[in-house]
């Protein structure tokens, strides 16, 4: 049945009919009459017949996205580009308690003479339970391929740091924050072994009670289950805040449990309160597991690795650390063009020392050194024990001058040591050879110069210090 606009105004002003669409999802506004005829589903969100006019030329929705939508559909219904619009919005209640999604649409049935909307139906579906579950969908397919993604991820390195560095990055994609942290459980404390989104002086050294102390990350140690806060100022008083420039909202605690037993945690940090729920701890729960095997695997390898490399003697880097640490900051001179320093350290002598007190004796002489001189390097130099007595070290971007300087200083502290009262310290000589390597030179070469320095050091008298020189008189004896 054809019914033209007048007729139509007149059903709708009849009052049972009116009735009967406040009771439907179709909704009706005559602008000329200032009569309104509100739909069930719009009246169920607080609005009245008096609403609608509102409603429909400012659509009560939370997003800017949907916002400007929403002014684009107004804007050509009014001008009359188009008679008619369909599109899907956010609604919010009157009273704010709620959102629903509704798909709204809406005809000009009448217009004036200047074309300004004078009638207009529409017609109201809620699609709420609809659009929540393709969200559902969407948010699984998201949370399965980043989980995917970790699977490979972490199965791709056994360094440390890079294994850390990809479980950041695809758990970035599931759940929200800003800073991490990784800690591992040792004598009761949480110590920070890799951070993503903090500054190296806001974590250096870092530590955290696991026992005693009501913080969440205690909490997540003691019940080696995944714990979030979505208001930690109030909510946890024993939270430790490492830096001045980032306050921490709301917080997750992942354990990571290996072979039943609790190595650490991981913390997720956001700076944004009532960040995190359910979804998040499942998600986070269902990783655990992978997480904390990809973490111990890589710090197993870690520690091999670092085992490998180290003198067990002396704590110092051994010849296979250098022939890998070592060449990797040789490269990097290469590369930046900046100065490389090396000292050859060799105890005056040892084999009478040893000879004369023991190889016990000898050892703890050997040990002292190197405590010596890891406390007078900096945090970037590179100490090795080369051979039995002997010692390099490498010193990045000091020119000869300034390793000059830091032969001495260690020249002279060394020959100030005592292991005990009793037995004479031995003295020690420094060869020195500085440059700028170039791309066809070899760290060998550096080290077989600073050697020849020590020789002239030794010919000299011992106890002293020598810079390599091209000098002619440098290699006579």
């Amino acid at each position: 049945m054809n019914i033209d606009a007048q007729s139509l105004q007149t059903l709708f002003l009849n009052s049972s009919l009116s009735d009967f669409f406040a009771e439907t999802d179709l909704f009706y506004v005559d602008f000329r009459a200032k009569k309104s005829h509100v739909c069930a589903t719009l009246r169920s969100l607080g609005y009245g017949d008096e609403d609608l006019p509102k409603v429909l030329t400012s659509f009560p929705v939370v997003e800017q996205g949907e916002k400007e939508r929403a002014e684009i559909m107004i804007r050509r219904l009014i001008s009359g580009e188009t008679n008619s619009a369909l599109d899907t919005f956010h609604i919010v209640s009157k009273d704010g308690a709620q959102l629903r999604w509704l798909r709204i649409s809406a005809r000009v049935v009448l217009r004036g003479a200047n074309m300004q909307p004078e009638v207009l139906v529409g017609h109201v579906v809620d699609v709420d339970d609809l659009i929540i579950s393709q969200e559902e969908i969407r948010e699984r397919l998201v949370e399965i391929e980043a989980m995917r993604e970790l699977f490979t991820a972490i199965n791709k390195s056994l360094d440390f740091n890079e294994t850390f560095q990809r479980v950041i990055e695809q758990l970035k994609k599931i759940i929200p924050f800003q800073r991490a942290s990784a800690e591992a459980l040792e004598d009761d404390r949480l110590v920070v072994v890799a951070t993503h989104g903090f500054a190296d002086s806001e974590i250096t050294g870092l530590v955290f009670p696991a026992h005693g102390v009501d913080n969440p990350s205690s909490r997540v140690v003691q019940e080696r289950r995944t714990i979030f806060c979505n208001d930690v100022p109030n909510n946890f008083v024993g939270f430790i805040n490492p830096s001045d420039n980032f306050l921490t909202m709301s917080w997750l605690g992942i354990p990571l449990v290996y072979e039943q037993k609790v190595i650490g945690i991981l913390a997720l940090d956001n700076s944004a309160l009532n960040a995190y729920t359910e979804r998040h701890i499942r998600l986070a729960s269902s990783l655990s597991e992978y997480i904390a095997i990809a973490f111990e695997h890589s710090r197993r390898h870690q520690l091999v690795t670092h085992q490998a490399m180290t003198d067990r003697l002396t704590g110092l880097a051994n010849r296979y650390g250098l022939e890998t640490s070592g060449m990797e900051i040789f490269q990097d001179s290469i590369e930046r063009d900046h100065f490389l320093s090396v000292l050859m350290i060799d105890i005056d002598h040892f084999k009478h020392i040893n000879d004369t007190y023991g190889h016990p004796y000898g050892d703890a002489v050997l040990q002292s050194i190197a405590m010596t001189i890891r406390g007078q390097i900096r945090s970037n130099d590179y100490a090795v024990r080369y051979g039995g007595e002997e010692f390099v070290v490498l010193l990045p971007e000091l020119s000869t001058r300034e390793a000059l300087i830091v032969a001495e200083r260690l020249r002279i502290k060394i020959s100030q040591m005592r292991v005990d009262k009793e037995r004479k310290f031995p003295t020690v000589s420094i060869g020195i050879y500085a440059a700028v390597p170039g791309s066809m030179d070899i760290l060998h070469e550096f080290i077989r110069k600073a050697d020849l320095a020590l020789y002239t050091a030794k010919e000299a008298g011992r106890n002293r210090s020598r810079v390599w020189s091209t000098n002619p008189e440098f290699f006579v004896s």
